[in-house]
């Protein structure tokens, strides 16, 4: 009896004492980040020309930029009535990386409208050019070598979150109604794409 008695009254003191215990602050975090990151390789250029532009504005030439910097024709052009381009030099397509997405995202480019390439010392009635016909070309990724298609958007990043694509566009002489011939300087004009989600 005396006994038991010594072993609960061990047990009440063991338990008796309260548990010692250590606590510690965390914090949490996310960021959010919707918006892609666009890095810009090379700018579009229609690279060194010959240029006519039809003195009524009525007919154009014009000299598209394929896309697609693998294709066996990279130019085309299209002369009418007395407008005319000839290269001298060739051109290339600009070229974009797409980076820091979700992974094996689809995502959507938003083209420039039709735009313009102006001398900086533009005179009067001096014909400058315009730009439309915008192309892109998915040069890798999931969908590598295909055309983007605006109306099915596939052009998809890779399991690292990237994907490339080149740029095209159509180049048309001036439709201003003048006889004053273009000038031997360089036409320049900016532009705006947007890549999203």
């Amino acid at each position: 009896m005396k006994r038991s008695l010594a072993i609960i009254s061990a047990f009440s003191l063991i338990h008796s004492f309260p548990t010692l215990a250590t606590s510690a602050d965390f914090s949490a975090t996310v960021k959010v980040q919707n918006t892609v990151v666009l890095s810009k390789g090379e700018d579009l250029s229609f690279g060194t020309i010959r240029a006519v532009a039809q003195a009524d504005g009525v007919k154009f030439a014009t000299l598209t930029i394929n896309p697609n910097p693998n294709a066996a024709i990279k130019t085309t052009k299209n002369d009418d009535g007395d407008a005319l381009i000839s290269v001298i030099e060739e051109g290339s397509p600009a070229t974009f990386t797409v980076s820091d997405v979700v992974p094996n995202a689809a995502l959507t480019i938003t083209k420039p409208g039709t735009g313009r390439l102006e001398s900086a010392s533009k005179g009067a009635g001096e014909p400058q050019f315009s730009i439309d016909g915008w192309k892109f070309f998915i040069t890798s990724g999931p969908n590598i070598n295909t055309a983007y298609d605006e109306t099915t958007p596939n052009l998809i990043a890779s399991e690292k979150g990237e994907v490339e694509f080149a740029i095209g566009a159509t180049l048309s002489t001036d439709n201003l109604v003048t006889t004053v011939p273009y000038k031997d300087v360089e036409y320049t004009g900016t532009f705006q794409i947007e890549v999203a989600y």
